[in-house]
């Protein structure tokens, strides 16, 4: 058996030369990684994603994003019981100053080191080690 994989939410009506995205359909009750235009105007190549209530019950996650032509990719939680429909979704993105862009990437580093340290551990005690 075969699995398709389909394109990321965001890009179905795409076509190469288009930016925009018409409308975005996210499914009831799920967290979906999509793939969206940044405004316009926007120089931005890294920034911060505010989080944010887009419409009623459906969040955009709060992010560390670089733009790729245009685009970017993050999460977005539909926390509602019916399918949503969010026309013409655009993102803003917020500028990272240099000190910002440092103290991400020492964070980043932190968290893998964590990480790694705590592979040698049972479950057992990592949920010991968390409590």
């Amino acid at each position: 058996m075969q699995k398709k994989l389909r394109p990321l939410p965001g890009t179905e009506s795409e076509t190469p030369q288009d930016r925009r995205v018409d409308r975005l359909t996210l499914p009831s009750r799920t967290e979906t990684i999509v793939r969206l235009p940044v405004i316009v105007e926007s120089h931005v190549r890294e920034g911060l994603i505010e989080k944010l209530e887009i419409i009623t019950g459906v969040y955009l996650a709060e992010s560390l994003v670089k733009v790729n032509k245009g685009h970017i990719i993050t999460s977005v939680l539909n926390t509602r019981e019916q399918e949503a429909e969010i026309p013409n979704p655009e993102v803003q993105l917020t500028e990272l100053e240099d000190k910002d862009r440092d103290e991400a990437v020492v964070i980043g580093f932190t968290e893998q080191d964590k990480d790694r340290g705590h592979q040698s551990l049972s479950r057992r005690e990592k949920v010991t080690d968390r409590l």
